[in-house]
């Protein structure tokens, strides 16, 4: 559909200093645009700042989760659902799904402290 210019397109504030355009669309535009404007300036400060020294191991490495004491059903921070025995954590559900129960986890050596914190949950099944 071609709108020619002075012709009634249906819409009101589709061009400026039409009768019945939006007095106050000219305001919020340029509001957004410096907001924009500042943006831009923020990320351009950001992407030039270097990253302080204890920044790199801030990144590799999560503060220590201690291991809860008590045997049980536990969820952690994924929604997972683990299961603390004598012998070790067991992988019930990941995402929702049943998995291997077989496979027995060490806290610090089969790295099940790297999905803490865990926290208990009422037994779905004995």
């Amino acid at each position: 559909m071609t709108v020619m210019p002075g012709s009634d397109s249906g819409f009101s504030g589709d061009r400026p200093g039409r009768p019945g355009a939006d007095p106050l669309r000219g305001i919020v535009l340029a509001g957004l645009l410096g907001v924009a404007e500042r943006v831009m300036e923020l990320a351009g400060y950001l992407v030039t700042t270097p990253l302080p020294a204890e920044a790199d191991t801030m990144l590799t490495t999560r503060p220590e989760t201690p291991e809860p004491p008590d045997p049980g059903w536990y969820r952690d921070r994924d929604g997972d659902i683990w299961r603390k025995t004598a012998s070790g954590w067991q992988l019930h559900l990941q995402c929702g799904v049943a998995v291997d129960t077989t496979s027995t986890w060490d806290w610090t050596d089969g790295h099940v402290r790297d999905y803490g914190p865990f926290v208990p949950v009422a037994a779905a099944r004995q």
